[in-house]
């Protein structure tokens, strides 16, 4: 129980952060004036700001959680570079499963009973997205910066340890998500990633989802 409040807890404060960083935004659609060079220029900086201002959050969100829940983020990404197609067949099934199952609780349940349903289905969505995108960080930086034998690892002073992996990763899919059409793609598949590595390792406690039941010997 201690150890799914010490997980959930700063999990649910990031998505809080991230979450109000996201509606701050500001928005990238609606009518527009004729676009010129300056206009088009200012809108390349104005969105590049935003992802930008993005990637710190999720930085910050990135630095905190690993801080206080690194065993568990390092339990992810061991899972996930072990179990890549495993973890991307699930995170499909699962981003497939919510939108199916917010789509039933929006028309198909009566109003007074889906919007808490379809509130508690966003919640569940948001922490496990968050969750897991911080063991793709983790696991990315360690693909990219990782130590390949224990002498390596031994003789290093800063890119070692699990915060280490995860700056590095974020500031490499950081970097890819400032591609203007690949970005958004590659965070996508990130995304995916990340949703069925959480739900594969139980965010990294590998746990039983339920109690498991013994009859009682007598």
């Amino acid at each position: 129980m201690r150890r799914g409040l010490r997980l959930f807890l700063p999990l649910t404060v990031v998505a809080a952060t991230l979450v109000t960083a996201m509606v701050a935004a500001p928005p990238s659609f609606g009518a527009r004036e004729p676009l010129t060079f300056e206009g088009g220029a200012a809108a390349v900086i104005q969105n590049t700001a935003v992802i930008v201002s993005l990637l710190a959050v999720w930085m910050l969100a990135a630095v905190a959680l690993t801080l206080l829940s690194g065993r568990e983020i390092r339990y992810s990404s061991l899972e996930m570079r072990a179990s890549a197609l495993h973890c991307f067949a699930l995170g499909l099934v699962a981003v497939t499963s919510f939108v199916l199952t917010a789509i039933v609780f929006s028309y198909l349940i009566p109003y007074h009973v889906g919007v808490p349903l379809l509130f508690a289905l966003g919640v569940i969505a948001i922490l496990t997205k968050i969750y897991g995108t911080i063991a793709v960080f983790h696991a990315v930086g360690t693909l990219v910066a990782g130590s390949r034998t224990r002498e390596q690892l031994a003789g290093r002073r800063w890119l070692r340890g699990d915060l280490a992996m995860v700056v590095v990763g974020v500031i490499v899919l950081g970097a890819l998500r400032l591609i203007p059409v690949a970005g958004p793609i590659i965070w996508a598949f990130a995304s995916v990633f990340g949703i069925g590595t959480a739900l594969v390792t139980k965010f990294g406690r590998r746990e039983p989802w339920f109690l498991a039941w013994r009859a009682v010997e007598s």
